[in-house]
């Protein structure tokens, strides 16, 4: 009998839960349970006290729609509860933006569909705060409101290597992600085609992520179907 290392057996565990691929032209909606979530956690100190670890409710998705419109490729992600002291990210998306898995990069011991990438990003809670505006990192016991963004980065050579397209705050070539007021529990923003480098026609691979799903026994959870997505 052949014993195969603990990672090996975790990697393949995630392989084998993978939701099967989705086809659809201009947009798609898919829906996710409730519950399915992990904290989000910050640490916080006073002066040169003590680190204490709080705990936050993390943004659980429950609808997720991806769209395009001949310019821009949104996303838009309903909780089931508006976000409130905390920011931190709602979703991870991976973009494989000619639709080719052997072209790009992979990102080992993840899903297959993991493969040929191009391009990743973030759709983002951010905090709206009276000195200081808008932060999408850290906590606000009162925000005066929130705020949503998109961040985009672009794979190098190998998955550990990043170039910012599009962040928040930005500076020197990266371009600044706009700010779009969140009311409720929609949280939403989108990434211009020509930052990504697609055209409308298009279709492109888009692996999404609930990003306070966690892991649970070193197996990154959170994963929706791949979409493959003709773009309008």
């Amino acid at each position: 009998m052949t014993s195969h290392p603990v990672w090996l057996v975790a990697a393949a565990l995630a392989l084998a839960q993978l939701p099967a691929p989705r086809v659809a032209t201009g947009s798609i909606e898919l829906t996710d349970p409730a519950g399915d979530v992990q904290p989000i956690i910050y640490l916080q100190s006073v002066g040169t006290g003590p680190t204490t670890e709080m705990k936050y409710p993390g943004f659980d998705v429950t609808r997720l729609t991806v769209g395009s419109d001949g310019r821009m490729l949104s996303f838009a992600a309903t909780l089931a509860a508006p976000p409130a002291q905390a920011a931190s990210d709602v979703l991870e998306f991976y973009i494989d933006a000619d639709n080719n898995p052997k072209t790009g990069v992979s990102i080992p011991f993840e899903p297959t569909a993991l493969a040929g990438l191009e391009l990743y990003g973030t759709l983002k809670v951010c905090l709206e705060r009276d000195l200081f505006g808008t932060t999408c990192t850290g906590t606000d016991q009162k925000p005066l409101g929130h705020s949503a963004i998109a961040t985009v980065e672009k794979y190098g050579k190998e998955w550990m290597f990043k170039d910012t397209l599009v962040s928040f705050p930005a500076a020197g070539a990266t371009k600044k992600a706009v700010a779009t007021p969140i009311k409720g529990t929609v949280v939403q923003a989108a990434a211009d085609y020509a930052v990504l480098g697609v055209t409308s026609g298009q279709t492109i691979r888009i692996v999404v992520r609930e990003a306070c799903a966690g892991k649970v026994k070193n197996v990154t959870q959170g994963y929706f179907p791949e979409i493959v997505l003709t773009l309008k």
